[in-house]
């Protein structure tokens, strides 16, 4: 089993100076990147290893650095920079011994994180995924072109999916077998906090403890895996944080002022029914 991160993304606070060219924002925009995960000494900034393309989504600009395939991008909706590093990214920061650093840096503010393992099998990906245990995910697709197949476990649209593919040949990875999960918004910051403080191959094999993979070429050193923990938000329970943020909070400052709830009592009472 080979492991690695096969993507990591993330923003950065910043808000542009007004009335500047795109060619100045370009300049400033790495430098920010470059400051902020302290890769001064790498020779990111050299303006000239960026191309400009255009931006997705609401991003206006999009610069791909072209030796490391890092992208930054920028425009006028978001008071932030976006950073993507896709596979080629990932592994050429990964050489460069930056990659756990830059993912230190920034997973207070991680937007996705991929933890992908290689598997030397010809098992195909329909077989793989019918071989696991569990409910909580369903199988959610798949896609199929001449380059190979790929089959998705999960909503798209979720914290958390999995996805399994394999190449044709003569695709140079065609011998192995991709199986990547895929952790995004709070989920995203939660693993990669896990990925630092529990390092690569702990934290890759409780990255895809929650799709329970079965299959006889799931082999790692270490069968010892717990599910990542986090707090997803969702639209139906806004509220609820809401009322505990604000409704509970005022009710109780007006009962500790009137002297009707000692304080620390309260908490220790919480705390009782919550442990």
């Amino acid at each position: 089993m080979i492991h690695s991160i096969d993507y990591y993304s993330f923003t950065i606070p910043y808000e542009f100076p007004t009335n500047i060219k795109i060619e100045e924002k370009c300049r400033l925009a790495i430098k920010k990147f470059v400051s902020h995960c302290g890769l001064s000494d790498t020779g990111f900034l050299r303006r000239e290893a960026w191309e400009i393309e255009s931006g997705a989504r609401q991003y206006q600009i999009r610069l791909r650095h072209s030796s490391l395939d890092i992208c930054v991008s920028f425009g006028q909706v978001n008071a932030h920079i976006f950073v993507e590093c896709a596979g080629k990214a990932c592994n050429n920061l990964d050489a460069l011994d930056v990659l756990d650093k830059i993912i230190e840096t920034t997973m207070e503010r991680t937007t996705r994180i991929d933890f992908a393992v290689d598997l030397l099998t010809d098992c195909d990906p329909r077989e793989f995924i019918a071989q696991r245990g569990g409910s909580a995910f369903k199988s959610s697709g798949e896609i199929r072109t001449p380059s190979g197949r790929t089959n998705y476990i999960g909503s798209r649209s979720g914290d958390r999916m999995a996805r399994v593919y394999r190449y044709e040949p003569p695709h140079p990875r065609a011998s192995f077998l991709r199986v990547e999960a895929e952790y995004k918004h709070a989920a995203a910051k939660a693993a990669a906090r896990h990925f630092i403080t529990n390092g690569h191959s702990q934290a890759c094999l409780d990255a895809h403890s929650p799709f329970q993979w079965k299959h006889a070429a799931w082999t790692p050193e270490d069968t010892t895996s717990s599910k990542i923990p986090y707090t997803a938000y969702r639209p139906d329970n806004a509220s609820t944080v809401r009322w505990l943020y604000g409704d509970v909070v005022t009710a109780l400052s007006k009962a500790v002022k009137a002297g009707l709830v000692d304080f620390e009592v309260w908490v220790n009472f919480v705390r009782e029914g919550l442990f």
